[in-house]
């Protein structure tokens, strides 16, 4: 009996977590699914286990381990050398890991971001802090929902850096389908993962599991924009309940979506307006590069472009800022919002902080 078949079989009976499952290390797996009752009672073995293990199904294991075979999956155990390094540290982790794609990213230093599934613009161009650390080659890891999640993995992509998508679902099927491109651009060039055996529905007491996930995986936990029920806080307080750091973009006050982030930063997370903030909250990790750089670097000087904010700017206020004639600003705001430099939105124009945004 192939003992990952005999592993996957432990890790499937009810009740199995990562306290129960490092207890049974004590014994191997052949031991442990051989043996009967009473010897491994006589063994020591917890009852509760002896009695989870009438449940055994050996056709939903090997219709698992099938899939796998077929869809290029790969399979992790808690305790195995190769499992990863920081997650084994968090104080839950997954008995096992499907994954999909370059299983070394896992060890990589990484950084989760997550926040609101529709962001403002504002929260769009806060994105832009990722790019000097994505581009020095650290990891960006998330959880392939739509908004920030999707918007940070399209930004890593892009920039030809590692990026990591957990996710609460089997890797057989994509959630939410819209991303089902970017869910095979990660399986070629990042690495998809998930505790959930194939055939798992999308369920939402599902999602909690999957951020402990994220933030176990990763050295600190970026929140851009949420609300204060957002599931981002969720992601937020399991990092700090790993002992990482957590970090939050400030918004305006007026923006419902960056209330749970003023929340996070009233509880003491890490203000983020900078690299540099992101770097020191990752214990000064190195990188082949300088990673600070000036956010406004490769915007042009320009009169009408310095007169729009990084939140909704009204046009009769661009107008009163550059004291230029309203056709000259009107000019001006089409070939900006053509170069990609400003975007416009219901109420007025916000500055993009870089020309080709996710």
């Amino acid at each position: 009996m192939d003992r990952v078949r005999q592993q996957l079989a432990l890790s499937l009976l009810p009740g199995i977590r990562a306290a129960s499952w490092r207890r049974l290390a004590l014994w191997s797996p052949a031991f442990l699914l051989s043996e009967s009752p009473q010897q491994l009672r006589d063994a020591g073995v917890p009852q509760g286990f002896i009695k989870a293990r009438a449940q055994l199904d050996w056709d939903r294991v090997d219709q698992i381990l099938a899939w796998m075979a077929a869809d290029g999956a790969g399979l992790c155990f808690l305790g195995d050398p190769d499992y990863p390094w920081l997650l084994a540290e968090s104080p839950w982790p997954p008995v096992r890991l499907f994954y999909k794609g370059d299983k070394a990213l896992w060890d990589r230093p990484q950084l989760a971001v997550v926040g609101t599934r529709k962001p403002t613009p504002a929260g769009r161009n806060a994105l832009a802090l990722l790019e000097p650390l994505l581009a020095a080659g650290l990891a960006l890891t998330s959880g392939l929902a739509l908004g920030i999640d999707g918007l940070a993995h399209q930004q890593a992509l892009q920039q030809g850096a590692p990026t990591l998508a957990v996710l609460a679902s089997g890797l057989e099927r994509c959630y939410p389908r819209r991303h089902q491109t970017l869910f095979e651009q990660i399986a070629q060039q990042g690495l998809l993962l998930s505790e959930m055996p194939p055939g798992t529905a999308t369920l939402p007491a599902l999602f909690p599991q999957r951020n402990r996930i994220i933030a176990g995986l990763s050295l600190a936990t970026l929140v851009v924009e949420a609300s204060l029920a957002s599931g981002s806080l969720i992601t937020a307080r399991l990092a700090a309940e790993a002992g990482r750091e957590v970090l939050a973009v400030p918004g305006s006050p007026f923006n419902p979506q960056a209330q749970g982030c003023h929340q996070l930063l009233k509880e003491g997370a890490g203000l983020a307006t900078t690299p540099d903030d992101l770097l020191f909250a990752l214990k000064g990790w190195s990188s082949p590069g300088p990673v600070t750089k000036d956010m406004q670097q490769g915007l042009p000087e320009h009169p009408v472009l310095d007169t729009v904010g990084d939140d909704t700017t009204p046009l009769d206020l661009i107008l009163e800022r550059s004291n230029l004639a309203v056709d000259v600003v009107l000019s001006y705001l089409l070939e900006l919002e053509i170069q990609g430099y400003v975007c416009r939105v219901p109420g007025g124009y916000v500055r993009q902080r870089r020309q080709s945004h996710v």
